[in-house]
């Protein structure tokens, strides 16, 4: 798959979004008009979703107390 720089006026593809492509989505083996063409605005967006849902969670750390860190440290 490949992001490629738009220079044709298209529409974006994205819902009601009335905006001019700027780039499309290309997936490998597939025709220019199965692109997926996007504005920089729903590009943005796009990323910023792609990146929340393929970025690990943080597991929180067990919390201790000072006591128990202090029995710990003796050793």
């Amino acid at each position: 798959m490949k992001v490629i720089i738009q220079t044709n006026k298209i529409r974006c593809d994205v819902g009601n979004c009335r905006n001019l492509a700027g780039f499309s989505v290309a997936p490998d083996g597939v025709g220019a008009g199965q692109y997926i063409n996007l504005c920089e605005k729903c590009m943005r967006q796009l990323y910023g979703e792609i990146a929340l849902a393929l970025t690990p969670k943080r597991k929180k750390a067990k919390k201790t107390t000072m006591g128990e860190n202090a029995e710990n440290d003796k050793v």
